[in-house]
């Protein structure tokens, strides 16, 4: 079932939850938890930059979304590191030490469960659109056949990233074997579109269209009063004209090289460690202009979000206002409709 297409992820967010919540085709209970669901769920996004939801009614975190990206991206797969931003992890964790659905792990150097480690899929990618711009075999696997063996409790919902270039584009199709709409899809789509916008710049190539199929499209019961606060007419108005209107897409990201990426997420790793064990103020603020001190010289992307770790991290010692004052220095407003929510 092709549910639409659309120009914005804001737009497409809340159609995701109208059609789910309103028009159900099942409803069901695996593992004794009550979900309306759709199944075979698809949907294209015009604008894969248009990535951040506007949605007035659900509150969504910018800086998980910031903490998440640069874990997938540095290829990072220990919970103890993303579980400063969601305790989440640590609870579907199989060992306790490590996350089957750390994505970046599976992408961005070779694992254990991909090819016997034998296969860096990123590069591969990369090889193959280089070698053949038309190819059909641009695939790369997060879920594969051990994580039915292996995993119990983190069992990855992402089958599959499927990239093609056509027309001097590069274009995405993902595949999902569940995707729960009020959390993991609004923090999917601007994962994926980011990873697609980074490898179409590596191959030099535009941006292209982001099409999503979900085997199971789903809203769980405790998350209904949350889709219908989303879809009152005052916050779908609010959302569609006035917020997207305001922030809109994305700059685009100026990184074209594997090895210029690597430079900025080694900076925004080494940075996150010294202010995790910062407990002052003073010490963060140094640690940001150290890291980032010839702002002129930094992407707007990178150096946004080194801006946002550093302000939560302040607001988790209390200085709730030098947490504000630093996100005045935010390149990209689009960021602030999200930011300002947070505790």
């Amino acid at each position: 079932m092709h549910i639409g297409t659309y120009q914005s992820f804001t737009h497409c967010y809340i159609s995701l939850v109208r059609n789910v919540y309103e028009n159900p085709s099942f409803e069901a209970a695996p593992r004794g938890q009550k979900v309306k669901e759709i199944l075979g769920a698809s949907f294209t996004i015009l604008n894969p930059r248009d990535r951040i939801p506007y949605v007035a009614g659900r509150k969504f975190s910018v800086t998980y979304m910031v903490a998440e990206l640069l874990w997938y991206l540095s290829g990072n797969n220990q919970t103890e590191w993303i579980s400063k931003y969601s305790s989440f992890w640590k609870d579907i964790s199989d060992d306790g030490i490590t996350a089957n659905s750390a994505y970046g792990a599976r992408l961005f150097q070779p694992h254990n469960k991909i090819a016997q480690g034998r296969l860096d899929q990123w590069s591969y990618v990369v090889d193959e659109l280089t070698r053949d711009p038309d190819s059909r075999r641009a695939v790369m696997h997060l879920r594969v056949p051990d994580d039915s063996i292996d995993a119990k409790l983190d069992v990855p919902c992402t089958l599959a990233l499927q990239f093609f270039i056509r027309d001097g584009k590069l274009h995405q199709v993902v595949n999902m074997r569940s995707s729960d709409v009020i959390f993991g899809i609004a923090y999917d789509i601007p994962a994926f579109t980011l990873f697609q916008e980074l490898l179409a710049n590596q191959l030099g190539v535009g941006l292209g269209t982001y099409t999503h199929t979900s085997n199971s499209l789903h809203i769980y019961e405790r998350h209904f009063g949350m889709a219908q606060s989303i879809l009152k007419t005052s916050n779908v108005n609010k959302s569609q004209f006035n917020l997207h209107k305001i922030y809109g897409e994305m700059p685009p990201i100026p990184c074209e090289s594997r090895a210029e990426l690597k430079y900025w997420i080694d900076k925004l790793m080494e940075l996150e460690s010294d202010i995790s064990s910062s407990d002052n103020a003073d010490s963060i603020e140094q640690s940001l202009r150290r890291s980032f001190a010839y702002p002129d010289k930094t992407s707007a992307m990178w150096h946004d979000f080194a801006t946002i770790l550093a302000a939560d991290r302040m607001r988790k010692i209390s200085d709730r206002k030098e947490a504000r004052s630093i996100l005045e220095n935010l390149k990209f407003d689009g960021y602030r409709f999200n930011v300002r929510s947070e505790k």
